[in-house]
């Protein structure tokens, strides 16, 4: 019998944080959990909201829910609105700017897991039988 479970996190339960111009809702974070390999938020920013540059050693996939945003990378401009989804791959720096009133997005990366940060163990069962076959 496995000890594993679904763990559900509603949205109002979660106490918004100042994360640079933006309130963001943490639901799942392997630093706060102490295992897991991805953060997943909800992000909001008001209009001229802006990130600083900033780049993931893995890759970050996000989904605008709600508005308008820019995304800069590499000298280009990508238009996210309503219904896009765009993955940043590991290493690219971008920044992203909010041009409509209101811009609402989840995202999901990996900066704060095991992959990432050496004071965070893999959870023995998320080791492959290749891996452990090679020592990793």
């Amino acid at each position: 019998m496995s000890d594993l479970v679904c763990e559900v996190v509603e949205l109002d339960g979660v106490a918004p944080v100042q994360f640079f111009d933006f309130q963001q809702q943490v639901l799942f974070s392997p630093k706060e959990r102490g295992e897991g390999f991805i953060k997943f938020a909800i992000s909001t920013g008001k209009r001229g909201a802006k990130s600083v540059a900033h780049a993931h050693p893995r890759d970050e996939v996000s989904f605008t829910i709600r508005g308008e945003a820019i995304l800069r990378a590499a000298d280009r401009e990508y238009h996210l609105r309503e219904g896009s989804a765009v993955r940043v791959p590991p290493g690219l720096h971008h920044t992203v700017e909010v041009v409509s009133e209101e811009w609402v997005v989840i995202a999901a990366y990996c900066d704060e897991c095991s992959l990432c940060r050496a004071d965070i163990k893999i959870p023995a069962m998320a080791i492959t039988e290749d891996q452990d076959a090679a020592n990793i």
